[in-house]
């Protein structure tokens, strides 16, 4: 399954990313960069924690996005120039098989959920006349697309202690229920 929304908060963000940081093998950037800056590439969660308030959201939105690069698509990748009003710019990440994981945290509403999710083969072929400028999708290994994006959610899953719905809630973030819910 390419998509797993979850609940997270704390440490529970750092487990997360510590896997994806020792296990996935997976290049790490920033989705989209701050206005004006380079697009970073992170190789552990001290430097997204640097530059980014990993757990602590603003109203809905999670509190980073992040684009993983699977080993077999480094060459595959495109880093794009997006040019906003009265001269300011920033950069995305693009390709086919870009791995998204949104971080999300505890914001002035409660719980923000989660979420991981990646295209399908399938999915891309669709939209590939969308966005010519693209690495072709046949060039991307899907299986190993799929296949890493499938063990990061197993892990979010065997970290987890409850569900909402259908949405793991991991320790810290069940801990933050429970205090919400007291109040």
């Amino acid at each position: 399954m390419p998509n797993c929304d979850f609940y997270a908060a704390g440490s529970d963000l750092g487990d997360v990313l510590e896997y994806v940081f020792t296990r996935s093998e997976c290049q790490v950037f920033e989705t989209y960069s701050p206005i004006g800056d380079e697009l970073a590439e992170f190789t552990g969660f001290e430097q997204i924690a640097t530059r980014y308030p990993v757990g602590t959201t603003r109203h809905t939105a999670p509190s980073v996005l992040l684009s993983l690069v699977v080993p077999g698509a480094r060459r595959l990748v495109t880093k794009r120039r997006i040019d906003l009003n009265a001269g300011s710019m920033r950069y995305t990440l693009e390709g086919w098989g870009i791995i998204h994981l949104h971080l999300g945290g505890v914001g002035p509403k409660g719980l923000v959920h989660s979420h991981t999710n990646h295209n399908s083969q399938v999915r891309a072929r669709a939209w590939a006349a969308t966005a010519p400028h693209l690495e072709p999708v046949e060039a991307w290994n899907w299986k190993e697309v799929a296949g890493i994006s499938n063990r990061l959610n197993a892990h979010i899953r065997r970290l987890a202690v409850s569900k909402i719905g259908s949405r793991p809630v991991l320790p810290a973030a069940s801990k933050v229920l429970q205090t919400t819910r007291s109040l």
